[in-house]
């Protein structure tokens, strides 16, 4: 899920195991671990495109990494305390610093950049840098912490492990299986940002944080989010399952034969989902909200258009991955001579009004020369309209037709 979500996951998960011991550091280093695994994002610097596509939600997602990173941060972090070096204010400080610059820089990026988020993402520096600033000079920093080495490897694991976790539910597919396995687990019954899982986590931290690490309080608000967030994503699993129910049906109503199929949540909801069913030569392809008037998916049939990239599907290297991250489910276009448009229908379509073409949210430019397919840059997402024009449009859809 978004980097946000990540870290307060890590973070609360981290004072559950640990806060009674160590206090504020459970929140503070189970949200760094929360994040760690998102740091193969840094691979788009060094990689192509289509290995960096391959790379994100890889090995650094696996349980296997978790493990060894666990026993590695819960040996080290407990070192950095009882080193016999003074530094702990300032590091602690920097990385306070840190968090709070991700914090805003994951608005400011998100989707794109814009005049709103960018007022917004330097609005909340600025509130959080006097906050920093201040803890700096007002916080007594103890280094005579009574958790044990295997305590602390105990709560990286857990906030580690739990970032794959929560990932393997949403659509774009996590690695967690390797080097065993490159099988992509992707549950698709939760969008890649979802505030009313991300919120019940905020509100417990921001105020399990005002309490002692001792207090009852403290534990109970810090659990009572995890159990809220918790029982919000087994709602989502028993919706997916309605929502199921209700696209194969509609397939059925409108005699469609197909081999398989998918639904997905829309982003940043639960409730306006999208369904894709795989025919012969066709896509069928749908959009249902829960406060729809009639029960159905209203299905549109899609041309896969295979047949453009057959000759080249099984030996080009940049294909057979897109094939592999698209798990099977894409069409394609011929541009113009050489240059063709590769569409990964699992994240669906997105419109600005009836009137507008469907645009699918994830597209790749590709390019072919000297026989060999090359793909031009990182995927393509709806640009079409400002922001405020494209979440009026979500809203609009998600409550009802």
């Amino acid at each position: 899920m978004d980097s946000l979500t990540q870290m307060v996951l890590g973070a609360a998960v981290g004072e559950a195991v640990l806060g009674k011991k160590i206090g504020n550091r459970a929140m503070l280093w189970g949200g760094i671990a929360g994040t760690i695994p998102d740091l193969d994002v840094l691979s788009n610097l060094f990689m192509s495109p289509i290995n960096a596509l391959a790379f994100h939600r890889g090995i650094t997602h696996s349980v296997v990494f978790c493990f060894l990173a666990a026993l590695l941060l819960g040996w080290l972090v407990p070192k950095y305390y009882n080193s016999p070096h003074k530094y702990h204010r300032k590091i602690a400080i920097g990385v306070w610093l840190i968090l709070a610059g991700l914090l805003t820089g994951s608005i400011f990026f998100a989707g794109g950049i814009s005049l709103i988020k960018s007022i917004i993402s330097i609005f909340l520096f600025l509130i959080l840098i006097p906050l920093v600033l201040r803890r700096y000079k007002t916080a007594v920093y103890s280094t005579n912490l009574s958790a044990t080495i295997g305590e602390w490897q105990k709560m990286f694991w857990w906030a580690l492990i739990t970032h794959p976790i929560l990932d393997c539910f949403t659509t774009y597919g996590t690695q967690i299986l390797l080097p065993f396995s490159d099988l992509r687990v992707s549950f698709n019954n939760i969008a890649v940002a979802d505030p009313l899982y991300t919120i019940p986590l905020i509100i417990g931290l921001l105020v399990a944080v005002n309490y002692s690490k001792l207090s009852r309080i403290r534990n109970y608000v810090n659990l009572g989010g995890l159990l809220l967030s918790s029982s919000y994503m087994l709602f989502t699993i028993i919706n997916k399952q309605h929502i199921n129910e209700v696209f194969t049906q509609s397939l059925s109503k409108e005699g469609v034969q197909y081999e398989r199929f998918m639904t997905t949540p829309t982003i940043l909801n639960n409730a306006l989902w999208s369904g894709i069913a795989e025919g012969d030569t066709s896509y069928y392809f749908g959009q249902y909200s829960i406060f729809d008037q009639k029960k159905e998916f209203v299905i549109n049939e899609i041309s896969k258009n295979h047949h453009l990239v057959k000759d080249d599907l099984k030996k080009d290297y940049t294909l057979k991955k897109l094939e592999w991250f698209s798990n099977g489910f894409f069409k394609v276009e011929n541009e113009s001579p050489g240059k063709y448009k590769w569409f990964d229908l699992r994240f669906g379509s997105f419109k600005l009004s009836p009137q507008h073409k469907e645009e699918f949210v994830f597209s790749f430019d590709l390019e072919k020369k000297n026989g060999t397919f090359i793909l031009n840059k990182e995927p393509n997402r709806p640009r079409d309209g400002n922001i405020g024009a494209i979440f009026t449009a979500l809203w609009t859809r998600i409550k009802g037709i």
